[in-house]
């Protein structure tokens, strides 16, 4: 095999599918990245070797077709040390003896492992197939990252996935983690596909990493019975999906509230930030939010000292004391856009829920004791 590339391009598709690197594993074939030029492009592709597959094309010219496996951290530092705006040659003869060429006056030397020890590459079926752009796809995927459960010794699969459903021209992003559940709705045009799936949640934020977020761009994605896929910007992101069926949660969030709070949310935020100083590492202690009338309450009482203030409301129910993870609010009234939100409460040791009229997001937060 025997390309040549520039470096800023090479460099650039080195970085996408190095997402996928993972030191440590199993097979060390798995520590390269394989650089394909049997065809008419150019193809690099790495393998985390448990859930992701990501792809790239290249620019390039092909001199000689074939294919190479390159130990990829050894090759990301080779060429991201090579001179700014340069050509580069990548040589490998029949004994794997890999030559990196940089002008007249930089050779280097490496040698190349056996590429048809490398796992096939996961074919992708384009027939059952969604259309979002960017933006859309990056705020399911922020909305819901943080709540899914990245315990270890969880025993329950579907609590480290994110669940994706399709239904014609809305797609949801759901997850959970025993503590706080996500939902995010998004429509999306010229759809008739039906699907649903369970998409491990580290994979998703290592496609988070990629997607710049822009609404002009599209993502394709491709679905079957045993990955998801999703194409943008001449990559190929494939994940592993988790077989089994998603905890059904439309039941908790159509019970009845007594209690409902219209706030504003940025300083709902920064009460509670204003309140986590006093919380040392590993301290669990709760804020208790007491709700009286137009006022709402929230205090935190430590061994390092105490924090309480006041803020106006609309309250249309009952008065209500409850308490929470100050940490948990945080970050779900992060990944709200609005700024005023509705709190629906069902009492002092039921889970409150946040969600507007449309339904675009819905989350619910479990309290703790005061």
């Amino acid at each position: 095999m025997k390309i040549n590339v520039k470096k800023e391009d090479f460099l650039n598709s080195l970085n996408i599918v190095s997402k996928a690197l993972k030191k440590g594993n199993l097979y060390q074939i798995l520590d390269c990245i394989l650089i394909d030029a049997s065809k008419n492009n150019i193809f690099l592709t790495c393998q985390d070797g448990k859930e992701i597959t990501i792809k790239n094309k290249t620019e390039g010219d092909i001199l000689e077709k074939g294919i190479t496996a390159i130990d990829g951290s050894l090759l990301i530092s080779i060429i991201r040390n090579m001179p700014e705006n340069s050509d580069i040659e990548i040589n490998v003869d029949k004994n794997r003896e890999c030559t990196i060429i940089c002008g007249e006056s930089i050779k280097k030397t490496i040698q190349a492992k056996d590429e048809t020890t490398y796992p096939n590459v996961t074919s992708v079926n384009k027939e059952n197939k969604i259309i979002i752009n960017e933006l859309k796809l990056k705020k399911l995927i922020e909305k819901t990252k943080f709540s899914y459960d990245r315990n270890s010794d969880t025993t329950n699969a579907v609590l480290k996935g994110i669940y994706i459903n399709v239904n014609k021209d809305k797609i949801t992003a759901k997850s959970m983690d025993g503590y706080i559940i996500s939902i995010i709705n998004e429509i999306i045009n010229d759809n008739q596909n039906k699907y649903e799936t369970i998409v491990p949640g580290t994979s998703l934020e290592e496609l988070n990493k990629l997607i710049s977020g822009e609404v002009n761009k599209d993502v394709f994605i491709y679905f079957n019975e045993k990955n998801i896929a999703f194409e943008f910007n001449n990559t190929i992101f494939t994940s592993i999906i988790i077989p089994n069926n998603y905890i059904d949660t439309d039941r908790i969030f159509n019970i009845e509230y007594s209690t409902k709070v219209n706030i504003n949310k940025n300083e709902f935020v920064e009460s509670l930030i204003r309140s986590i100083p006093f919380l040392r590492e590993n301290d669990n202690k709760p804020v208790v939010i007491d709700i009286k009338d137009d006022e709402m309450s929230i205090s935190l009482n430590t061994m390092s000292g105490d924090s309480y203030e006041k803020l106006e409301i609309k309250k249309t129910g009952k008065d209500l004391m409850i308490a929470f993870n100050a940490n948990y609010l945080i970050k779900v009234l992060n990944a709200i856009d609005d700024q005023n939100i509705n709190l629906y409460f069902s009492g002092p040791k039921n889970p409150i829920i946040i969600k507007n009229k449309q339904e675009t997001y819905s989350f619910l937060i479990t309290p703790v004791k005061i």
